[in-house]
């Protein structure tokens, strides 16, 4: 199966075909439907909506979205850029939604009365895991790797000589997020009148764990592999083997880019960023077409400690 084909059937056949089958279903059940239809919740069916623009819109929708997905994934593939299984995944699952949003509708609205006797609207939930599963099934088909870059000439090296073992630990930190934590004491002493306290204090919580768990990096490199580490606790945390590595470079990063600070993926280019802060970084270039970068300090020494490991062909330790 062709590259062409492949992205065609996850990103217009699959969404497609799941609309045609709400397109098929609305016309069918057409003399069992009330109208105007039953098309918002709240406990009861409180709001209505005519029926034929109720359809007329769900369609024209879905069919506005499988064409800008089929377009933007051609053009990508056009251009020989990378087409992630999360980004197909999630844009597939995307232009399902309207036909998952008709389909619930309809459901609910078969074969009662009028528009106030329709069943309950949580019936959508099932037709939206439909629509994640179709999205899961899409990426799996048309995901597409990224291409491998080429290997530098001249990459950073930090000397190790044969039979030389060595380690390196760097980190980063970023003193600003734990000055902001002065401001939770603050918002709670200047709470707007009304609000209740539990609500102020699960706010000053949540800003107290982002905090901890974003304003430190740290990552270490030997024998085995380069392993990242978040936060005061270390978590979330993640190890690359030598094996899964094909070079090793430093990149400058800029503090609010790619998505501003903490960890970071960036589904068109395959980039998963640990970033505290803006400036150096450690760029690691992996063998299935990925990079992934993080923001430590003395990043040349990790890179070239990386690159000297690969040349020796080390994975493990005796």
């Amino acid at each position: 199966m062709t590259k062409l084909i492949r992205v065609l059937a996850a990103t217009a056949v699959l969404p497609g075909a799941a609309l045609a089958v709400a397109a098929l279903l609305a016309n069918t059940w057409a003399d069992r439907l009330p109208d105007p239809l039953a098309t918002h919740w709240n406990g009861d069916a409180n709001g209505s909506t005519a029926l034929g623009v109720f359809v007329s819109v769900c369609l024209a929708l879905g069919a506005a979205v499988i064409a800008l997905l089929a377009t933007t994934a051609l053009t990508a593939l056009r251009r020989g850029r990378p087409l992630p299984r999360v980004t197909i995944g999630i844009g597939a699952g995307f232009a399902a939604m309207p036909s998952a949003v008709l389909l619930s509708v309809l459901v609910a609205n078969l074969d009662v009365p009028d528009w106030h006797a329709a069943r309950g609207g949580a019936v959508i939930v099932l037709f939206l895991l439909g629509a994640a599963v179709l999205g899961a099934a899409a990426a799996f088909l048309g995901g597409l790797p990224s291409p491998v870059p080429e290997t530098r000439g001249d990459r950073p090296s930090v000397g190790l000589r044969p039979g030389q073992r060595a380690f390196w630990s760097g980190r980063a930190e970023n003193p600003a997020m734990l000055w902001a934590l002065l401001l939770v004491p603050l918002a709670i002493a200047l709470q707007p009148a009304g609000l209740p306290w539990p609500t102020v204090i699960w706010f000053a919580l949540v800003g107290v764990v982002v905090t901890a768990l974003t304003y430190r990096l740290k990552a270490t490199v030997d024998a085995k592999g380069v392993t990242i580490r978040f936060g005061l606790f270390g978590f979330p945390w993640r190890h690359l083997p030598l094996s899964r590595i094909r070079e090793a470079t430093t990149r400058e990063l800029a503090t609010f880019r790619d998505g501003g600070l903490g960890l970071r993926f960036n589904p068109v280019t395959g980039t998963t960023a640990y970033k505290v802060r803006g400036g150096p970084a450690l760029a690691l270039a992996l063998e299935s077409g990925r990079t992934v970068l993080v923001s430590v300090d003395d990043p040349e020494t990790a890179a070239g400690l990386v690159n000297d490991l690969l040349a020796r062909h080390v994975t493990r330790i005796d």
